[in-house]
């Protein structure tokens, strides 16, 4: 005698359905990013303070009358490294802005 075949078992079907392709399935990528007041803020403090320090560094290189002296040449270097280190979080900032990590 033969024993019939047990009844299959119902499985998820979420999971046996095989995606059809991740590139159709996947959302359109929004390429319009709404940039925060908070963001805003930050970015216009950060580019206020990198155009004092640069127009200190100019300042300081146009109207001394002895740029030589010790104390003329350490706020040169100082203003410049601010300088530096402002236009370096700009675009740190922008590329974060960009790379949408607001």
């Amino acid at each position: 005698m033969t024993q019939p075949l047990p009844e299959p078992v119902p499985g998820n079907t979420e999971t046996a359905a095989a995606p059809e392709s991740t590139a159709a399935s996947a959302p359109a990528r929004d390429l319009n990013r709404t940039i925060g007041s908070h963001f805003k803020m930050i970015f216009l403090v950060i580019v206020g303070f990198t155009v004092m320090f640069w127009l200190a560094h100019f300042g300081l290189l146009l109207f001394t009358v002895d740029p030589e002296r010790p104390e003329i040449k350490d706020a040169l270097e100082t203003t410049k490294i601010a300088g530096f280190s402002g236009l370096g979080t700009i675009f740190g900032l922008l590329g974060g802005a960009v790379g949408g990590k607001l």
